[in-house]
């Protein structure tokens, strides 16, 4: 069992995880249009009909994909907030998120293409990043250096919009070049960050 299926408390929310960790693995290896609901039940040992008790296809996979994602960010946004030195926190963070990017590549560019297509899904996508946008920019409100005035809220947005497309784009840097070093990449988005964030 898996970092996904850990600690959830009933057994049918256990199965609608262990069911989107093997589409998930289906969805990299074929694509969300190449990999059919039997291949995905026949990968997890059930029967395809037996899917479709817990999700009534494969877009309501992909949103409980987003969704679930979106959880993950947001109990990872609210650790760091709950510490002293938020700046500190959120760059102890940054290579565990660099891995992250690059282990989700093929499965996270495979649901945006989908989102470009799909007005349901794309619905879904913006949803969740709204609400992850927002807990960013809080995030770094709570550490802009001390000045006579508050923070200039586009400032804010814009900061939050390039912290979070500088880890989206490792997604794409992870596909055109597998040979990425994600701890020389971490070490220098660590200095980037903190310099965009004192400033």
């Amino acid at each position: 069992m898996n970092e996904e299926t850990r600690n959830y408390g009933s057994k049918a929310e256990l199965r609608r995880q262990q069911i989107l960790d093997a589409a998930a693995e289906c969805f990299r290896k074929s694509g969300f249009h190449g990999a059919s609901m039997s291949e995905i039940a026949k990968s997890f040992g059930m029967s395809a009909g037996h899917i479709y008790n817990y999700f009534d296809n494969k877009e309501a996979i992909i949103e409980a994909m987003v969704k679930r994602d979106m959880d993950h960010s947001l109990e990872r946004i609210a650790k760091i907030q709950g510490e002293k030195d938020i700046l500190k926190a959120m760059l102890g963070t940054v290579d565990e998120g660099v891995q992250r990017r690059i282990d989700r590549s093929e499965l996270d560019t495979e649901i945006l293409a989908e989102a470009a297509r799909n007005p349901k899904i794309a619905a879904t996508v913006q949803c969740t990043d709204a609400v992850i946008r927002e807990k960013v920019t809080n995030l770094i409100r709570g550490i802009q250096p001390e000045k006579n005035s508050p923070p200039c809220e586009l400032s804010l947005a814009a900061k939050s919009t390039l912290l979070m497309a500088l880890f989206d784009g490792l997604q794409i840097r992870a596909i055109r070049d597998p040979n990425m070093k994600a701890n020389d990449v971490g070490r220098v988005l660590k200095t980037v960050i903190q310099q965009m964030l004192q400033s």
